[in-house]
């Protein structure tokens, strides 16, 4: 039987580009979007396409009583959904965009993930896509920031919690897609921002979607010991084939690695 995997935000480019690469696999695909566009490509039998707003519980309601209707199972969930708005600093934000924009990029998600939860199969898989903040303080962003060390925080709870459950986040470094329209555009934007953007899509490398999709499948091929409440890099880390035994070796010896700590913890074991 066909394996089910449901996309967030699959008309975001990485959740459409998946999409079609779940289908080429043979998957059912059940993919939410929010505004009709980006869809190309997706008017495939196996693949169900939901309008669904993240931030409205009644469409979560909705959304959820229609698979239990018809007694979906999903094997897979890749959420795509990010809102790189208001750009600027924390104090120069207007608070409710800010908070709107966490409940966007981190509560909607925990969100849907908790909604499905009891429609998973045995052994099912989560991803979440991570954005690259938590070694250092990313000016102008802390909204989406703060959002992604949530979710990379809140993988780790959920993989302690639940036995029969893959879930990892994944920072798959700068890519070039629409989602930084949003600096152009927005009008709650620092101007350096909005000229770092302007530059680095002119000469920023780009990492490609493939790549991205590789990480995906080889994280969740992993055992559950191995790779499950952990945050990785499709750009800096080792799991490409020439280099993943290293990488293997040390997850297994540290089961720190990956995971958001205190940076210095053992400074007085030191002395």
């Amino acid at each position: 039987m066909p394996k089910t995997i449901v996309i967030l935000s699959v008309s975001s480019d990485i959740g459409n580009f998946l999409a079609k690469q779940y289908l080429a696999r043979g998957w059912n695909v059940i993919g939410t979007y929010r505004q009709q566009k980006n869809l190309n490509g997706l008017d495939d039998k196996n693949c169900e396409l939901f309008k669904l707003d993240i931030t409205k519980d009644k469409q979560i309601k909705l959304f959820i009583a229609d698979l239990k209707r018809r007694k979906v199972r999903w094997d897979r969930l890749i959420c795509a959904v990010g809102s790189l708005l208001p750009a600027e600093d924390f104090f120069k934000c207007d608070f409710d965009q800010w908070q709107d924009s966490v409940f966007v990029n981190a509560i909607g998600p925990l969100h849907l993930v908790h909604a499905l939860y009891p429609l998973r199969t045995k052994k099912a898989q989560v991803v979440f896509f991570a954005g690259g903040a938590a070694n250092g303080a990313v000016v102008h962003m802390s909204a989406y920031a703060i959002s992604k060390i949530m979710l990379t925080k809140m993988a780790e709870f959920i993989d302690a919690e639940c036995p029969d459950l893959h879930i990892s986040i994944i920072g798959p470094g700068w890519t070039l897609t629409k989602i930084h329209e949003d600096i152009l555009k927005g009008k709650t934007v620092a101007a350096d921002k909005r000229d770092q953007t302007k530059n680095d899509m002119k000469h920023k490398a780009s990492t490609s979607l493939t790549d991205i999709d590789a990480c995906i499948e080889w994280v969740c091929a992993q055992p559950k010991s191995l790779t499950s409440g952990r945050n990785f890099s499709v750009v800096y880390d080792p799991w490409r084939q020439d280099k993943r035994q290293s990488l293997v070796a040390a997850l297994k010896k540290d089961d720190n690695m990956y995971k958001l700590r205190r940076h210095g913890n053992n400074f007085l074991q030191k002395g």
